[in-house]
């Protein structure tokens, strides 16, 4: 039996075959015309990605880096922050800030619950003085998502408060107007929906945002945004940029735009997502975020008496087909399986079809092709004749 790798973990996702074609041109220097007008285009596509017209900056890093970015530009040692923490990443902007000696205070919902807005204003309500409001769109450790857009209405009527969104794994698989909503800053990783490898973070900033880094004392060097947005401005990076990923990030960018927009992204994403809960619920694998899920990706619970680990090992081993584990408190209690960036209809079917292999010989009782079939229902159900 052939096997072929097929990757479906929430990040990396797997590249797109013009992604793949770019990484491997022959490599330029970023001090060059070329350069320039390729980071200029660059930043013209992230901002239709974003939705914003507002800077958008290139960073060399993970998307953590983005988020400790975020952080130190913003706020001075000793500014009150608000954290919404539902999960792994919700506790990563929690460790960023004290890093960096911030007064953090968090909001704290169940893994694969989400905090409700209204919790978030009576935080804001209780002490004005919180400078800004961290949150993730995708929690990507439960598949839970957060309203950012009852978010922002909170936030942008506070003119003390800023509100912070990772959006690294939602962008692109989830519904977010950046400018329309009133975002203040917006953090996205290169190895997610826009399906390139890991190594750039990007960063929307407003100018609202703006004011406060000018008034930010928090110790930075690498990750000086106002540096990069006066490097940024003229084609160029403060630092030695990840050439051959902006390379690739064209590609990316011009593949999304010939899709018609990052609106048919998550579409796309929305599309797989719901045809992968519909198999779940046929199959009686329990959605770790039942009323909070997202689209970017979907987080279930194993069947009892079988362990998540066996079923990530199974798919692994006998059909090359990689999906994630669970993380933190989630750790070898759950699996999960990715919508965000290159995937499509038969990647899903596939991997449902085998899945359902899979657990039959881990000795799982029900009747095969259930999961299969519901997942073709919503398929029909969302798309009618057309396929």
């Amino acid at each position: 039996m052939i096997k072929k790798a097929r990757l479906f973990t929430p990040g990396p996702t797997a590249l797109h075959p013009d992604v793949q074609l770019a990484l491997g041109r022959p490599i330029v220097h970023h001090r060059t015309d070329e350069f320039r007008a390729l980071l200029k285009e660059c930043s013209a596509g992230l901002k239709e990605f974003f939705r914003t017209q507002d800077d958008v900056l290139v960073l060399a890093s993970s998307g953590t880096g983005g988020m400790e970015a975020a952080v130190v530009n913003l706020l001075s040692p000793g500014d009150k922050m608000l954290a919404l923490v539902a999960g792994n990443f919700g506790e990563r902007w929690e460790k960023i800030g004290k890093s960096y000696g911030m007064n953090v205070t968090s909001l704290t919902a169940q893994w694969g619950e989400a905090v409700s807005p209204a919790e978030v204003a009576a935080a804001l309500d209780r002490d004005p003085e919180i400078k800004a409001v961290f949150c993730q769109l995708s929690e990507s450790s439960t598949g839970a998502c957060h309203d950012v857009k009852a978010l922002a209405e909170i936030t942008r009527n506070r003119p003390k408060t800023l509100l912070v969104v990772d959006a690294i794994s939602g962008a692109g698989a989830m519904q977010l107007e950046t400018a329309e909503w009133g975002i203040d800053v917006v953090v996205v990783g290169s190895q997610k929906a826009l399906a390139l490898p890991p190594g750039l973070a990007f960063i929307s900033v407003s100018q609202r945002a703006w004011e406060r880094v000018d008034a930010s004392t928090a110790p930075r060097f690498y990750f000086d945004l106002k540096r990069e947005r006066k490097s940024q401005a003229g084609g160029e990076t403060g630092f030695t940029p990840a050439i051959s990923h902006i390379v690739a990030l064209k590609a990316s960018l011009d593949f999304i735009a010939g899709l018609g927009g990052v609106a048919k992204l998550v579409e796309n994403a929305g599309l797989l997502a719901g045809m992968t809960r519909a198999a779940a619920h046929a199959l009686r694998l329990p959605l770790v975020a039942p009323k909070a899920y997202g689209d970017a990706l979907t987080a279930l619970y194993p069947p009892q008496g079988i362990e998540s680990g066996a079923i990530v090992k199974g798919l692994k081993a006998d059909y090359m087909s990689t999906v994630a584990g669970g993380q933190g408190a989630l750790k070898g209690k759950i699996f999960r399986i990715a919508h965000l960036g290159y995937y499509d209809v038969t990647d899903i079917l596939g991997l449902i079809g085998t899945l359902e292999v899979v657990l039959k010989r881990l000795g799982y009782s029900f009747e095969l092709g259930q999961g299969v079939a519901a997942a073709q229902g919503e398929l029909l159900r969302r798309t009618g004749a057309r396929g």
